[in-house]
């Protein structure tokens, strides 16, 4: 190992710890359960928490160096996210990390300073969107839907069609838009959102990779969230005492939840070789997309698997609303089936299959 990759390796460790000591404080009852009501938990996301990771250096840890960043760039932000799954955190850091991913440098003190939020419209799978965006020269019209946090956020990445039909990204300020209410399994608040005629602030050509890494971030949210859950479950059948034994004595438990761990284990693996796969091949590179897909359709599934166990080992327990595991299991919903479910993604991995055979690529 070279110096610089030793130095490398100590910030990304340093981004992990980091952000589980601001993450490991948060009071995931501080807003009412989402099964108490059919509306928002809140109108916005946690700014307290936000300005957190600004002051504390989190947000500017994982973006260039060129623009007073720490450099740890996708492996920092997955590390990141990662705990921001375990703790629930109720701030748009997935969304964030994917517009900073694409957008030009302008922006990116804004960011990492505090002073800009961004969201993003890139919770649906392609094949699901009947009416895109569109996008004439500078101005912006039509109506785009699932955009978390979208009355605290000051801006959203958009993808949109230009008039020869090409997809872009277009970045543009939420002062421009109409904004309807929507809420999600969590209980967090999303918005649909009509714009006419609205002035873009950014334009730029990563559609592809914004939904790649919108793919990835979902991962990483999912494989905290199943850790966690994990954790909690663990904690619970062992202490939990049925016909004089602890509950994690008997083998139907003990062998579920091994099952269990070994998808959390699998997810994690899955995730982080498409992390490595990014860092070492462009974005069109069918090892990429491989990777990509098979890191979102294992967490997809996997994470399902193992709220629902966990649900199940915690008996009564596993649906009480005043206990915070059913949040947990929403929160995995959610997160399965942003930017496309684990079936979508399959079909995605079938079609590059079918073009590029896994024997080619070895």
């Amino acid at each position: 190992m070279t110096v610089l990759e030793q130095s490398a390796d100590e910030a990304l460790e340093a981004v992990g710890d980091l952000s589980a000591e601001v993450f490991k404080d948060l009071d995931i009852e501080a807003t009412r359960s989402p099964a108490y009501s059919n509306e928002a938990v809140s109108d916005e996301h946690d700014r307290r928490l936000w300005r957190t990771l600004a002051d504390t250096g989190l947000l500017a840890a994982v973006l260039p160096e060129s623009v007073g960043g720490g450099g740890t760039g996708l492996p920092g932000m997955v590390r990141m996210l990662s705990e921001a799954g375990a703790a629930l955190a109720r701030v748009p850091l997935a969304e964030t990390f994917m517009a900073v991913s694409v957008i030009g440098e302008r922006h990116l003190s804004a960011v990492m300073s505090g002073e800009l939020v961004i969201t993003a419209a890139l919770a649906e799978h392609p094949s699901t969107i009947a009416n895109p965006l569109r996008l004439t020269g500078r101005r912006l019209n039509g109506i785009t839907q699932l955009v978390p946090y979208p009355l605290s956020a000051d801006a959203v990445l958009v993808p949109a069609l230009r008039e020869d039909g090409y997809e872009v990204l277009a970045l543009v300020s939420l002062s421009t838009a109409r904004i309807g209410d929507q809420v999600t399994t969590t209980g967090e608040p999303l918005g649909v959102l009509e714009f006419i005629d609205a002035d873009v602030m950014e334009v730029c050509d990563a559609a592809d990779r914004a939904r790649t890494l919108g793919a990835l971030f979902s991962s990483a949210m999912l494989c905290g969230i199943a850790a966690r859950a994990l954790t909690m479950t663990s904690e619970y059948v062992s202490g939990r005492v049925q016909f004089g034994h602890p509950l994690a004595t008997f083998q139907g438990v003990a062998l579920r939840a091994a099952d269990r761990y070994i998808d959390s284990r699998a997810m994690h693996a899955a995730l982080w070789d498409a992390v490595h796969a990014l860092a070492e091949h462009d974005l069109s590179s069918p090892r990429v997309r491989y990777a990509v897909a098979t890191a979102k359709i294992w967490a997809a599934d996997g994470a399902r698997r193992v709220v629902s166990s966990a649900q199940h080992l915690h008996g009564g327990f596993g649906v009480d609303v005043t206990y915070p595991l059913h949040r947990y299991h929403a929160w995995a919903r959610y997160w399965e089936l942003y930017g496309g479910s684990a079936e979508a993604w399959s079909g995605d991995l079938g079609d590059l299959i079918a073009t590029h055979p896994i024997e080619e690529d070895a």
